[in-house]
């Protein structure tokens, strides 16, 4: 038998099944209990007349109910599509229509959302609603897993099967749904397992991110793979966060400066126990070492800092920075995990010496297998087999990656190319910026110029010609900004909240007069 992800999730029902599996807004259920309901819902599947490689659409906020559908799809071989919950209806009916779902399981919270679905997209034939009582148009999730078997299903599955399609973040245009298979997703899994020693089954995470991320959904199928418990939330409140890390005694946590921020601040106003976090993992977006001074004393004193580079068509793990290690400088993402070969090219994919930038690309079995229904953009990313990231990173002479930029965030201002993480992290330097993000916006004399869009933090007053002097302290005079623009937020996606950078370009980047 291969081994494969639902086989995973069955083998650790086997050694715990008195172990608590998974959490809730509701409750909990323990690995023997979930297995069970699991099982029931795949022959659910099955008799409903969905077929192997049958690609399944599910339009839900984290829950147990959706982890049962996602373990019991992957024990049938069906193919899950989680939409964003967090996106438009728009959003949610091109996800759909765009990866020919024919099936959609559904949260009853969304339940008005799906009834306008199915006036849009025809091609929706079967419909089941969880969590509630199911709406007229619907059948109901535990109407039909009362009337299940509830033994193993006997689908043959082998790891190249496909297992989900993922969309990517579409912060430069449409997402793509990202085909990730049984293999690429246990190898990353096996990587983090085996070189971060976590998950393990004393572990216990509360993610605050949905699943129809793969951060979140990788992490999610990561836990059940080594017998750990993982708890969901439909929402990510920092108090209720904090409670339960001092509640459940949490180990582990996945967050981005933005999480932290929000957690530190609740944690200051009302401390808790937290204790108990081992480790804490940083990822999407430059962690300041004041930043993580402040975690450390104030948030997670017991913990250790980890650091990534990820992407959805790497299932995501790319690589890992781990405590202990020492790279030249600070910022720097680690090194590729055990089964991931990372190298930085130029434009004809030749290999650039240490210390020079140029694209990231990715080899591996956690390599995703497509674009679903793209070729012309598959065929441009997977090229000579390897993924082309669009980012640019560089190494250091002691093989530690930098992520420098995406290759579509770079500015090039007098002829000189710029990119705007550098003049990000400076941003973030000063002490009355919340956030700050840069664009490039046409210059008759440059060609493009550097505006700086900047959050202030709350309270407090600052001026555009205090951020470009600010700027100037530690940026060559070519990268500083020249223009300043004020919000109250950045436009974010739902996919990790990525800053929406193609917005900011339609209503900012408009032509700057010569300077």
């Amino acid at each position: 038998m291969e081994m494969t992800l639902g086989e995973a999730f069955a083998r650790s029902a086997r050694k715990f099944p008195s172990k608590v599996a998974c959490m809730d807004d509701m409750g909990s259920l323990t690995y023997g209990e979930m297995n069970q309901r699991v099982n029931r819902w795949a022959h659910v599947t099955e008799g409903l007349g969905l077929l192997k490689g049958q690609h399944v659409a599910t339009l839900s906020n984290n829950c147990i109910l959706l982890m049962e559908v996602y373990l019991g799809n992957l024990k049938r071989g069906l193919v899950t599509t989680p939409l964003d919950s967090r996106g438009t209806l728009d959003d949610i009916c091109f996800e759909a229509e765009s990866t020919d779902c024919e099936a959609l399981i559904f949260h009853v919270d969304f339940a008005d959302h799906v009834e306008e679905m199915v006036s849009r997209l025809s091609q929706l034939k079967t419909l089941i609603c969880m969590g509630g009582p199911a709406p007229g148009f619907a059948l109901d999730y535990e109407e039909l897993l009362s009337n299940a078997h509830s033994g193993e299903p006997t689908s043959r599955l082998v790891e190249e099967d496909e297992a989900f399609i993922m969309f990517t973040g579409g912060t430069t245009g449409k997402p793509k749904g990202a085909i990730l298979t049984h293999k690429s997703l246990l190898w990353n899994i096996i990587s983090v397992t085996t070189e971060n020693q976590s998950p393990n089954p004393d572990d216990k995470i509360y993610y605050p991110m949905q699943m129809y991320h793969t951060a979140a959904l990788s992490r999610f199928m990561a836990y059940m793979y080594a017998g750990g418990t993982f708890i969901g939330s439909k929402g990510f409140d920092p108090d209720k966060y904090l409670d339960m890390v001092e509640k459940e005694r949490t180990t582990f946590i996945v967050g981005n400066p933005t999480i932290y921020r929000m957690l530190l601040k609740a944690n200051k106003k009302r401390p808790r126990d937290t204790s108990s976090m081992k480790r804490w993992l940083c990822s999407q977006g430059f962690l300041h070492p004041n930043l993580k001074q402040e975690i450390e004393q104030y948030l997670w004193p017991n913990g250790e800092l980890y650091g990534s580079y990820a992407l959805t068509e790497a299932s995501p793990a790319v690589t890992v920075l781990k405590p202990w290690d020492k790279p030249r400088a600070w910022g720097s993402v680690g090194r590729p995990y055990m089964c991931t070969e990372v190298r930085i090219v130029d434009e004809e994919d030749r290999d650039l010496p240490v210390g020079e930038e140029g694209e990231i690309i990715v080899r591996g079995p956690t390599v995703f297998k497509g674009y679903y229904k793209n070729p012309e953009e598959t065929a441009r990313t997977l090229r000579n087999g390897w993924l082309h990231t669009g980012d640019v990173g560089k190494y250091d002479d002691l093989g530690y990656l930098y992520m420098v930029d995406r290759i579509k965030d770079m500015i090039k201002t007098g002829g000189i190319n710029v990119y705007c993480r550098e003049i990000e992290e400076v941003l973030s330097l000063h002490p009355k910026i919340e956030e700050g993000v840069v664009i490039g916006v046409h210059h008759e004399k440059w060609g493009e110029s550097i505006r700086a869009i900047v959050v202030p933090k709350k309270g407090s007053k600052l001026t555009e010609l205090e951020v470009i002097n600010h700027c100037r302290q530690y940026l060559a005079s070519h990268k500083k900004p020249t223009s300043v623009v004020f919000l109250e937020e950045l436009p974010k996606g739902t996919f990790g909240g990525k800053v929406l950078k193609r917005i900011l370009r339609e209503k900012y980047g408009k032509v700057e007069e010569g300077k």
